[in-house]
């Protein structure tokens, strides 16, 4: 099994399968040490999930043209709908090169945030680099996932990626969970980064890992309650942040689903995640000197309450029209 150890543990260079500098770490098969710690590599599982209208995203002139979003996921299929739009796929898990999706979980994710066929997505005109980290089977570890984290920040000033979407997540309980570390130093490196808060609620501190992080953008669903299917993660986290930060539907959402053009519905937070992905693109499009934290402060001005309790609301239901049409607002700190 690989896990993440620190660097300053004594590895030989011959052991090192990845390296990953974003949280001074290395990623080794663990029969190659000794005294490893196992829980330092949690599984990581891909959450399952209609609404432009819902969101206020029916009339805008932006499509995200020229703003790129890097999907950590399990794969994409080339649908026209992506056409000439996906700039790179890199597969963490077999090493192959031509496009491929074994689950369909990423083709349709995409499709929500970029996808521009007979179903639009959010940012139909905007850039896709896809990075394979989940297998056929929606599952994935920490090592693979912080990998490709590790390729995004080496690699995101070529490709413009402005937005990392992770509609995905584990329950890791660590003290210092890696996931947590690699997508806050993506932050701090000015890419926003959107993720899933997971299917595991309604109870109380049921938010996924990396969506625990008091910086990046957290998504749960608005319309689960609405289908009986109550599932969104809420908060507070094991720090007391309230989470989740904001909502977007999430059940019955159609979207891609293979190259022959075929489509389908899921339901899930992974599904309300790149409708934010996408609404983010339109902004940066409009105001691309926007940093991360503008871009999260923004959200929060522009939200919609739907007056439920902030651990199940953040601040509200993204409202797409009005996020467009505000003054550029710039913070210097951490929101």
């Amino acid at each position: 099994m690989d896990v993440i150890i620190k660097n300053r543990h004594n590895i030989r260079p011959e052991d090192i399968k990845y390296k990953l500098d974003i949280i001074d770490s290395v990623v080794v098969d663990s029969s190659k040490i000794k005294d490893c710690p196992s829980a330092c590599n949690p599984t990581v599982y891909a959450q399952i999930n209609n609404a432009k209208k819902i969101v206020n995203c029916n009339t805008t002139a932006f499509t995200g043209k020229g703003v790129t979003i890097a999907f950590l996921d399990t794969g994409i299929d080339p649908m026209p709908d992506f056409h000439g739009r996906i700039l790179h796929f890199r597969d963490f898990l077999n090493g192959r090169i031509n496009l491929y999706d074994d689950n369909g979980h990423g083709t349709h994710v995409a499709g929500i945030a970029a996808g521009d066929g007979y179903y639009k997505g959010m940012a139909p005109q905007s850039g896709i680099v896809m990075l394979k980290v989940l297998n056929e089977s929606g599952q994935g570890n920490a090592a693979d996932v912080i990998s490709a984290i590790q390729w995004i920040a080496n690699n995101h000033k070529k490709y413009n990626i402005r937005i990392v979407n992770m509609s995905i997540g584990t329950a890791s309980s660590a003290v210092n969970d890696p996931l947590v570390e690699a997508v806050e130093r993506l932050w701090d490196m000015g890419i926003t980064v959107v993720a899933a808060a997971g299917n595991n609620g309604p109870a109380p501190g049921t938010i996924s890992s990396p969506g625990t992080s008091r910086k990046i953008i957290t998504v749960a669903s608005s319309d689960d309650e609405q289908y009986n299917k109550i599932f969104s993660g809420r908060g507070p986290t094991k720090d007391c942040v309230i989470k989740p930060d904001i909502l977007a539907p999430g059940s019955n959402i159609i979207s891609c689903k293979n190259s022959k053009g075929i489509y389908r519905r899921l339901s899930g937070t992974s599904m309300s995640t790149p409708i934010i992905s996408g609404a983010i693109a339109l902004l940066l499009e409009k105001e691309p000197s926007l940093s991360p934290d503008d871009v999260k402060y923004m959200l929060k001005l522009s939200s919609t309450s739907l007056n439920m309790a902030p651990n199940r609301q953040g601040w509200g239901l993204l409202n797409t029209e009005k996020l467009l049409n505000m003054e550029a607002v710039y913070v210097r700190s951490n929101i």
